[in-house]
């Protein structure tokens, strides 16, 4: 699901100066968007470069969204970090990816750090969101392009109710839409449980086992995601700060009762996966019982064979049978009634059958 994993973020060099930014050249460079409106008022604008933004008014009363989607540029951060006096120690949040979520106010905003996940070309990705949240602008930054904050957008543009709201319940909005889409990740991975719990019951084998190791691995990734969002997010209801009114702060309070209930599915399916783990191991255990079952009863069957082999193979000059014209042939007879009555035996006994 990521590259890196939670915990292993970029960092700069031991003993740098705080607030020094650790840039991936290979990221994308930083494409900035801006969405500004009040109630009657609309204005959109893509692909800005830092100049024109600065031309733009910034003011109470009147939302103003910039969003920066890639962190491949520091010059570009750092004129960004400028523009809306950002604290070094927010900016190398931003930069030095990922951070645990959390929640940190400053003097001229508010800071909130989030994991986004979403479903890109059948693969899990996850990728940082940081949001800024003052009384004049909300800031967001992320690692790539593309996000699942369409709806956001979509809504602003149609002039709903967002369009009467301030800046805090625009960063509601896109809290909201982030945690809401953990539910569609958590959906996919519960039917891709449900396929494997149906095909380890049938067919058992050692690719099946690969990928539920892997869904293993995903949801304890999604698990150290979940957690300190859940707790990042009840920082905001809890406390009370400048920059988010109350009358919002009941809305981050529904955010967070939908973190539990990722977080009940997330614990849910983690169960599930140990019981699959556990059927596999069942399966592969009777599957092996089975094999040692039909070994067994060939075994069986051939100990009476083997000694009547053994008795006649002898070499005695004064043997009975020895010369007798049919001798080879009712002996070999013998064997076949003796397998003949051992099978029908092992058969009434219901040994044959599968549990």
């Amino acid at each position: 699901m990521n590259e890196r994993g939670l915990f292993r973020k970029r960092r700069p060099p031991a003993g740098s100066v705080p607030g020094t930014l650790s840039i991936d050249k290979t990221e994308p460079f930083p494409k900035i968007n801006l969405i500004s409106f009040s109630e009657t008022e609309f204005l959109e604008r893509e692909a800005l470069n830092p100049e024109e933004l600065v031309k733009h008014t910034f003011e109470p009363g009147k939302v103003s969204w910039v969003d920066v989607q890639g962190l491949g540029d520091e010059k570009t951060l750092r004129i960004l970090g400028d523009i809306f006096n950002l604290h070094p120690l927010a900016l190398e949040d931003v930069a030095n990816v990922p951070q645990i979520p959390k929640v940190e106010e400053y003097d001229n905003c508010l800071f909130l750090c989030l994991r986004m996940i979403r479903i890109a070309d059948g693969a899990i990705m996850s990728e940082q969101v940081s949001i800024f949240i003052s009384d004049s602008f909300v800031l967001t930054f992320q690692e790539r392009y593309g996000d699942v904050l369409d709806p956001v957008r979509n809504r602003m543009r149609r002039g709903a109710a967002i369009r009467k709201m301030g800046n805090d319940y625009t960063a509601y909005a896109i809290v909201d839409t982030i945690v809401d889409n953990y539910y569609s990740v958590l959906e996919v991975m519960g039917n891709s449980l449900e396929s494997l719990e149906d095909e380890l019951i049938v067919r058992p084998g050692k690719e099946k086992l690969k990928e539920l190791y892997d869904l293993k691995h995903q949801l304890a990734e999604l698990k150290r995601i979940l957690w300190p969002t859940r707790d990042a997010i009840g920082q905001l209801v809890r406390n009370e700060n400048a920059y988010i009114e109350r009358k919002t702060a009941l809305y981050f309070r529904d955010v967070f009762d939908h973190s539990m209930q990722a977080i009940d599915m997330l614990d849910l399916y983690r169960e599930l996966t140990s019981e699959l783990m556990n059927l596999y191991l069942s399966s592969m255990s009777n599957r092996m019982n089975d094999i040692m079952k039909v070994l067994t009863i060939i075994s069986t069957i051939f100990i009476p064979l083997s000694f009547v082999a053994g008795v006649y193979g002898m070499n005695f000059a004064y043997m009975p049978e020895l010369e007798v014209k049919w001798a080879y042939p009712i002996v070999l007879g013998i064997m076949v009634a003796i397998a003949s009555g051992m099978l029908y035996f092992f058969h009434r006994r219901g040994w044959f059958r599968k549990y």
